[in-house]
C-alpha cells in the first residue's frame, strides 16, 4: 500500500509545530529528513518508531505514512501493557511485605478485667477508733480563708510566683497539700481555684505554684527534674506556719501524677497522694489507648485504628520526645503513703480501670493496702457538663467533698481498716480497650525515618517539577543552535543524504556518516535528541502529580480524623467514604509507578539494542542500513554513535523515581498495600 502523503506550505516555525502536532496525536506517522540543494527545501520521509522531532527546516515538503510502523507500535504497546502488569503484581508482593514487616507484632487489645463497683456513693467516712462511730471531719465552708502570693525560688535562679490558701482560725499543727499541675501552662491564679478553696475552707493549707515552662516544652518535659522543682514549693509549705509537716501531702491530676510519683520516691515521708486523671503507664502507651478511644468516637474506619501501633511504636528520642518513655512503672512502686485515686467514667483518654489496677498492685506491692478508689460521672478534670476539657465547666458536686473527707481522715491516723465506707465506689466505669504495656517496634523503629520519607517525597517532585521547563528551555535552545548551523552548513557545503532518524544536524568532517564524492565535503552528524519519548514523559508527569497528591491527600485525611476524633465529632460516612478514595488513589499510585518503570525498562532495552546495532556498523558503505536498523521511537544518538539521553533528564527521571517510591514505601508502611 502506497503511503499517503501531504504538503506543507508556509513559515518554517509553522511548519515544525503542525508535524509535531501531527506525530503527538498520531504516533504511527514515520519522518525524516532529505535535503534537496537544488530547491533549498527540505523533505520529511520515514522514522521508524515513535518519532519526535526537535527541529525541521524551513519548508516540509511531504509526509508519508507507512503502515508497517503500525505494527511496531502495537507491539510496542503491547510490550509495555504487558511490562506494566508484570511489574504490577512484583511491586504488590514487594509492598505488601514490606507493610507486614513494619507493622508490630502487637496490636490494642479489648480491656476484659473490670472493676465491679458495690456502690455508686462516692462519700467517704473513717471510723473514730476511740468510739467506734464515724470520725467527724471539718467541712466544706466551715472556716473562712485567707490568700497569699508568694514566690518560690528554684534552681538556676528561677522563681515562680504561687498563693498559698490557709484557714483563718483554725487549729494549729493542720494538714496542708500542694497542687502540681497537669499538662500545657498553668498559672497558680488560675488552676486549681476552686479545689484548694474549697480545700482552705475544709482546715487545709494550699499551695499551688506556677508551672514552670522554661524547660517544659511539646518536645522536652524532665519529670525528674520538675519533681525537683515542686520539692521547693513543697519544704515552703512544710513551714507555713499553722501546718504540721508530718500532715503534708500532695495533689496532682492527668500528666503531674508522673511528677507526682516521682516527688513520692523523693519524699517517701509525704502524709498522703491524691492521684486524679493519672496515665499510670508511658506517654506512649497511654496515647495509643486514647489514639483508639477517639478514633471510635469519631467513626473512624477499622484500617484506619489499625494504624495507631504503627505510630506509637516508633521510637521518639532523636526528635527529643524522650518523655514518651518515662518509666511509669519504675516510679509508681514508691506508692507507700495513703493513697486516693480518682477517674472519671467518661474520661475516655485514661486507663480508667487498668491503670486502678496497675497503681493498687504496686502499692500493695510495697506494703500500702490504704488505697481509696472512686469513679465520677464526669470528664478527664472530673468536671461535668462536656465529656471535653473545656473551661467554666463545673466539678461533680460531691468531689471537693470527698477530697477534704479523706485528706481529713488520713492525717488523723485512719488506715487500711479504718474506713466506714467502701474503699471502692461510685459509677461503674468501662474501659474498652487496653493501653499496652509493651510498644516493641518492627522494621521501621524511629518517627524521624517516616518524617524524613514524608519530607523528602515532595522535595523530589518539587526538584522533578522545578527541572522539566528548565530541560524544556535547554531543549529549545540547542534547537535553535542546531538549526543555525545546518543554514550554515548547506550554504558552504555540498549536503550528502542523512543517514539516520535523527531530527537534528550537524556537520563534522572527520565523522563520514554516508558516501560522498568530494573528499572535502561536510557531512552530516547525528546531534543527541535529549528527549523522553512521549509514554514516559507522561508517565513522569503522573507519578509526580500521584507522589505529591496521594501523600498530601492521606496526611489531609489524617488531620480531619484527628480533628474529629479531638472534638468526639462522629463523622462516620466521610470518613469512610473518604478512606476508600484514598485506597483507589494508592492502587492508582501503583500502577502509574508500574508503568514509568515499564516506559524506562524499554527504553532502556531499545537503546542497548541501537547501540549494539551501531557497533557493528562500518564506518562507511554500510552506516546508512546500521542507522536505520537501529533507529528507533525517536533520535538519541550522541557524538560517539551510543544512544543516550541527557544527564539534566536522568536527574529529572531519579527525581520523579525516588518520589513515587518514597509515596508508595509510605503507604505500605501504613498498612494501605496489606
Amino acid at each position: 500500500m502506497e503511503p499517503t502523503s501531504a504538503r506543507i506550505k508556509g513559515f518554517p516555525h509553522i511548519h515544525r509545530w503542525i508535524v509535531e502536532g501531527v506525530i503527538a496525536i498520531f504516533p504511527w506517522f514515520r519522518v525524516d529528513l532529505q535535503h534537496e540543494t537544488s530547491v533549498g527545501d527540505y523533505e520529511i520521509a520515514i522514522i521508524r518508531g515513535f518519532p519526535m522531532i526537535p527541529c525541521f527546516p524551513r519548508h516540509a515538503r511531504r509526509i508519508r505514512l507507512e503502515w508497517r510502523t503500525v505494527r511496531s507500535i502495537v507491539k510496542r504497546i503491547l510490550v509495555t501493557c504487558a511490562a506494566t502488569t508484570a511489574l504490577a503484581l512484583l511491586l504488590t508482593m514487594v509492598l505488601c511485605a514490606l507493610g507486614n514487616a513494619m507493622a508490630p507484632k502487637w496490636q490494642v487489645e479489648p480491656f476484659t478485667d473490670h472493676i465491679t463497683l458495690t456502690t455508686t456513693n462516692t462519700a467517704i467516712q473513717a471510723v473514730d477508733p476511740a468510739t467506734g462511730a464515724v470520725f467527724k471531719t471539718p467541712q466544706e465552708g466551715a472556716y473562712r480563708t485567707k490568700e497569699t502570693h508568694i514566690t518560690v525560688a528554684l534552681d538556676g535562679g528561677k522563681t515562680v510566683n504561687a498563693i498559698v490558701r490557709e484557714p483563718l482560725d483554725a487549729p494549729a499543727d493542720r494538714p496542708a497539700c500542694l497542687f502540681l499541675h497537669g499538662s500545657g501552662t498553668g498559672k497558680s491564679s488560675e488552676a486549681f481555684v476552686d479545689v484548694a478553696n474549697a480545700m482552705a475552707s475544709a482546715g487545709i493549707t494550699t499551695l499551688v505554684p506556677d508551672k514552670r515552662l522554661d524547660n517544659y516544652t511539646m518536645l522536652h518535659r524532665d519529670y525528674v527534674s520538675s519533681a525537683h522543682d515542686y520539692a521547693k514549693s513543697l519544704e515552703i509549705l512544710r513551714k507555713w506556719p499553722g501546718v504540721s509537716r508530718s500532715e503534708t501531702g500532695i495533689y496532682a491530676e492527668s500528666e503531674g501524677t508522673w511528677i507526682a510519683t516521682v516527688l513520692t520516691q523523693q519524699h517517701p515521708d509525704l502524709a498522703f497522694a491524691i492521684l486524679t486523671s493519672p496515665p499510670v503507664v508511658s506517654g506512649r502507651q497511654q496515647m495509643t489507648l486514647a489514639a483508639t478511644n477517639y478514633l471510635t468516637a469519631a467513626g473512624a474506619p477499622d484500617a484506619v485504628k489499625q494504624l495507631i501501633p504503627r505510630i506509637t511504636s516508633l521510637g521518639t528520642q532523636r526528635m527529643g520526645l524522650a518523655y514518651a518513655d518515662f518509666d511509669a512503672a519504675k516510679y509508681r512502686r514508691s506508692l507507700t503513703m495513703p493513697l486516693l485515686i480518682n477517674y472519671g467514667v467518661k474520661d475516655t483518654a485514661m486507663p480508667v480501670e487498668q491503670g486502678a489496677r496497675l497503681l493498687i498492685k504496686a502499692a500493695n506491692q510495697a506494703g500500702n493496702t490504704n488505697v481509696t478508689l472512686r469513679y465520677y460521672d464526669a470528664n478527664h478534670q472530673l468536671r461535668t457538663g462536656s465529656n471535653q476539657t473545656v473551661p467554666g465547666l463545673p466539678l461533680e458536686p460531691h468531689y471537693t467533698h470527698d477530697l477534704e473527707d479523706w485528706i481529713n481522715a488520713v492525717t488523723s491516723g485512719t488506715g487500711a481498716n479504718g474506713w466506714a465506707t467502701p474503699m471502692i465506689a461510685g459509677t461503674q466505669p468501662n474501659q474498652t480497650v487496653t493501653a499496652p504495656l509493651k510498644t516493641p517496634p518492627a522494621l521501621v523503629k524511629s518517627m524521624g525515618v517516616i518524617v524524613g520519607a514524608i519530607a523528602v517525597c515532595p522535595l523530589c517532585a518539587l526538584l522533578a517539577m522545578c527541572g522539566a521547563p528548565i530541560l524544556l528551555i535547554a531543549g529549545w535552545v540547542r534547537e535553535r543552535r542546531a538549526s543555525r548551523r545546518i543554514s550554515h552548513d548547506s550554504a558552504s557545503t555540498e549536503p550528502a543524504e542523512p543517514t539516520d532518524s535523527t531530527s537534528m544536524f550537524s556537520t563534522d568532517a572527520t565523522t563520514p556518516t554516508g558516501p560522498s564524492t568530494q573528499p572535502n565535503a561536510a557531512r552530516p552528524i547525528a546531534i543527541t535528541d535529549h528527549r523522553f519519548p512521549v509514554g514516559m514523559r507522561v508517565a513522569l508527569a503522573l507519578n509526580t502529580l500521584l507522589a505529591v497528591g496521594t501523600t498530601g491527600v492521606f496526611l489531609a485525611y489524617l488531620v480531619t480524623v484527628i480533628i474529629d476524633a479531638i472534638s468526639l465529632t462522629d463523622n462516620s460516612a466521610v470518613l469512610a467514604k473518604n478512606w476508600h478514595a484514598i485506597v483507589m488513589l494508592t492502587w492508582l499510585s501503583l500502577v502509574a509507578f508500574a508503568w514509568l518503570l515499564a516506559e524506562i525498562i524499554v527504553d532502556a532495552c531499545r537503546r542497548h539494542a541501537r547501540n549494539r546495532a551501531i557497533a557493528s556498523i562500518d564506518d562507511d558503505a554500510d552506516m546508512n542500513n546500521g542507522h536505520d536498523a537501529a533507529a528507533g521511537s525517536r533520535c538519541d544518538i550522541g557524538k560517539d554513535g551510543k544512544a543516550c539521553i541527557g544527564s539534566g533528564h536522568v536527574i529529572v527521571a531519579t527525581c520523579v523515581v525516588v518520589s513515587a517510591a518514597l509515596s508508595l514505601a509510605l503507604l505500605a508502611f501504613w498498612g494501605l498495600f496489606c
